[in-house]
């Protein structure tokens, strides 16, 4: 599948996968999906992202006045179905304040086939 994420995607998504609880093979496998779609140095640079600790947490932010553009992804099966789990698993979400990068991502992920299907 191919996936296309705006650096807002691409960070919440990011983080979000970096919650799981996993075995050890399955965060290998998180690990790979997190190093497909991370942001590389120019684009953290373009976007002015700082890491800070909150609470014993790394937290990122970075200048919302700047953006990137969207980037595609080609994605595997499973690499989709590790997002799918981890979107659907999250309890988190804020009903207003993710829904600007979340809703584009569940249309994209949970996409239904005619037939009531839903598609990779």
């Amino acid at each position: 599948m191919k996936l296309t994420l705006n650096h807002t995607q691409r960070l919440n998504l990011h983080a979000l996968l970096g919650a799981q609880r996993a075995d050890v093979g399955s965060i290998r496998a998180i690990w790979a999906v997190q190093d497909k779609i991370c942001l590389g140095s120019d684009e953290e640079k373009a976007l002015e992202l700082k890491r800070e600790m909150a609470a014993g947490k790394e937290r990122l932010v970075w200048n919302a006045d700047l953006s990137l553009p969207a980037r595609a992804f080609d994605l595997t099966n499973a690499e989709v179905a590790r997002i799918k789990l981890a979107v659907e698993a999250w309890d988190g979400y804020g009903a207003t304040t993710d829904r600007l990068w979340l809703e584009p991502l569940v249309d994209a992920l949970f996409r239904a086939e005619p037939n009531g299907q839903e598609s990779l």
